[in-house]
């Protein structure tokens, strides 16, 4: 990020009616007219509710979201309590009417990951902006 970016976190419960506050937390955040909030507010929202529907954050815990902006990139980062079943990964799956986001994701974002430190799980991206923004 650079000097004249800014970050924000919010940690949220681990339901369903979390993806809307996390979106809302995202619009708030970069204000109307932010030249990515569309990606962003999409972006948010699957990886929000990828965290609650595969990992142990949905049963019993908190997801973290942090949304950061640069002069050229906007940063979503969305932290769960991990699952011993699987890691976030892109399905190829055709015929599967879920298991889209991370494709959506892998289109939109400049760059995208998944970072382990323990058994939290980061799933980050990248996102471009059409220009420099500051609210």
């Amino acid at each position: 990020m650079t000097t004249g970016g800014f970050s924000a976190t919010v940690k949220l419960v681990g339901t369903r009616t979390s993806v809307r506050r996390a979106r809302q937390f995202a619009q708030d955040l970069l204000g109307e007219g932010h030249p990515a909030m569309d990606d962003v507010v999409l972006v948010v929202s699957e990886l929000v509710t990828n965290s609650i529907t595969h990992s142990l954050s949905g049963e019993r815990g908190t997801v973290t979201l942090t949304i950061g902006n640069s002069d050229n990139a906007v940063r979503v980062e969305v932290t769960d309590e991990g699952s011993a079943a699987s890691a976030p990964h892109m399905r190829d799956e055709p015929d599967a009417e879920g298991g889209r986001g991370l494709q959506i994701i892998n289109i939109l974002a400049k760059e995208w990951g998944v970072t382990h430190r323990g058994t939290n799980v980061t799933t980050w991206c990248e996102l471009p902006t059409a220009q420099p923004w500051s609210p």
